[in-house]
C-alpha cells in the first residue's frame, strides 16, 4: 500500500532537513504513534518504519 501526504515545499527547509530525511522522519514518526495508540505492535511498526527507507 502506499499513502500519498501532500506538504508545503518549505516544509523540509522549516524542519532544517532534506526533503529525503523529511520523509523518513515522516514515516517514523507516524510508526511510532501508530504504536504508542496500540495500532501497531513494536513489530509491525518497526516493519513499517525500515520498509524502503
Amino acid at each position: 500500500m502506499q499513502i500519498l501526504v501532500e506538504v508545503p515545499a518549505h516544509m523540509p527547509d522549516a524542519a532544517q532537513c532534506s526533503p529525503q530525511q523529511f520523509m523518513q522522519d515522516a514515516k517514523l514518526a507516524m510508526a511510532v504513534k501508530l504504536f504508542e495508540m496500540k495500532r501497531l505492535s513494536s513489530a509491525m511498526a518497526a516493519s513499517l518504519w525500515s520498509k524502503n527507507s
